[in-house]
């Protein structure tokens, strides 16, 4: 259990750098946390460049509409000594409204039109208030929804006609100029701000995928931690187990023959010390992992079907006969299928061994043409003397079923258990069902 528990806090603290934190040692070509990191230098960049703007645009704002109120004030003053009071307020309203045109764009649109159109029916000409107005209408367009600004520029052209109407009276001066003037003045602010709406729209957009997958790497780098963590853990059971079981055994049989026969003691304790090496190399291999970039299966060579003989002969060694059989043309097989095939026939031989007592065990290899057929059969006390977690039951099936196959566990009729699995070549197998009981022998 310590061997386990410490085996995932450093797997843990090496899939940290994964998720934002790069690693130093790793050349940045490399690292698999460059796309996640990238994303979130770009979530932290416009955060941090959304607030400066805010700031800004605030400042900006109330000096544009101080400067353009100074102007339209001096440009009272140079044509006329007497200007009049609705004037001089109509200038300074439409003016510094735009204090406020990024957080009411709609009411000081309003505002500046107002000011304007009034400004032109009071008879007065040119003023620096159709800049602002300008202004306002381009807000406008760069907040609001597309008929908002159009209906906008549509009022607004009627209204500045209309005042230019009552100001000069009728017929007006050059009526369709000044028409096709507004028109082409405030269509270009209406552009240039629509323009605007759709270029924060797309940055918008890629802000959202940026962050939406950042959270799907993370979610994806969470997933591959557990799926590493339950592989390591099982591969420890399954080493541990086999292992711990087999060196139990033989120290039992030293034990008891210690005294009457020194030979048979001296050879168990080899077997012994055979078992410990063996599970130290499978222990490393496993805990290389961690310290690594390539995957586990590269380091050293995975146990397979042509390891079983030995794995049988260790299980008799330690007390429990084995009779292996292999039916069907041998042929090369994956090496997933080899690998899953030498775990199962493992950990059924394990439990076997810890729990059948006084028995013998049989195990009947079929190659066949899509896969391999497994048969772990005892003769022991039968399935309700395993009073074990189960761990490596679900752990066998877990193997079985990542290959597309099925395993069943079942009682033997007359006493005993008996363990089968298909494992295929291609992915799931066409007959995925499970078995039905044993007959017996």
């Amino acid at each position: 259990m310590h061997t386990q528990l410490s085996t995932r806090e450093a797997l843990a603290r090496n899939s940290e750098p994964q998720l934002g934190r790069p690693d130093p040692a790793v050349p940045a070509a490399s690292r698999g946390d460059a796309w996640p990191a990238f994303l979130h230098r770009i979530l932290d960049a416009t955060r941090s460049r959304s607030r400066a703007f805010h700031t800004r645009s605030s400042i900006f704002d109330s000096v544009l509409a101080v400067l353009l109120c100074a102007a339209a004030l001096g440009g009272l003053a140079v044509r006329s000594s007497s200007a009049d009071i609705a004037e001089i307020a109509l200038v300074c309203l439409g003016a510094l409204c735009l204090i406020w045109r990024r957080l009411a764009p709609v009411a000081v649109f309003a505002v500046c039109a107002a000011s304007y159109c009034g400004y032109k029916a009071l008879g007065h000409d040119y003023s620096m208030l159709l800049l602002a107005l300008l202004i306002a209408l381009y807000t406008l367009a760069s907040t609001s929804a597309s008929s908002v600004a159009a209906t906008a520029l549509c009022a607004l052209v009627v209204g500045a006609s209309s005042a230019d109407v009552m100001g000069t009276g009728w017929p007006p001066r050059d009526f369709d100029d000044r028409i096709i003037a507004y028109l082409l003045a405030m269509s270009a602010a209406c552009a240039l701000g629509y323009g605007v709406q759709l270029t924060r729209a797309r940055t918008e957009l890629l802000r959202r995928q940026a962050l939406r997958l950042s959270k799907e790497h993370a979610l994806h780098e969470e997933q591959l931690l557990h799926q590493q963590q339950n592989r390591i853990a099982r591969e420890l059971h399954d080493v541990v187990a086999h292992q711990v079981s087999v060196i139990t055994a033989l120290a039992a049989g030293a034990r008891r023959v210690f005294d009457a026969e020194p030979d048979r003691a001296r050879d168990a304790l080899t077997s012994i010390e055979t078992a410990g090496r063996d599970a130290l190399i499978e222990m490393r291999r496993l805990l290389r992992v961690l310290h690594t970039d390539q995957p586990a299966d590269l380091l050293v060579p995975q146990p397979g079907i042509a390891d079983i003989p030995a794995l049988a002969a260790q299980i008799e060694a330690a007390g429990l006969p084995v009779e292996l059989l292999v039916t069907g043309e041998r042929w090369p097989l994956p090496a997933g299928v080899e690998l899953c095939a030498y775990r199962i026939v493992q950990e059924a031989l394990t439990n076997a061994l810890r729990y059948a007592g006084p028995a013998s065990t049989s195990v009947r290899l079929g190659y066949r043409q899509d896969g391999m057929d497994l048969t772990i059969r005892d003769n022991g006390r039968g399935i309700a003397a395993a009073p074990g977690s189960g761990q490596g039951l679900a752990g066998m099936r877990e193997r079985a079923m990542m290959l597309g196959g099925w395993l069943a566990v079942s009682a033997v009729p007359g006493g005993g258990v008996q363990v089968r699995a298909f494992l295929p070549v291609d992915g799931p197998c066409p007959d995925a069902v499970p078995p039905g009981p044993p007959r017996p022998p």
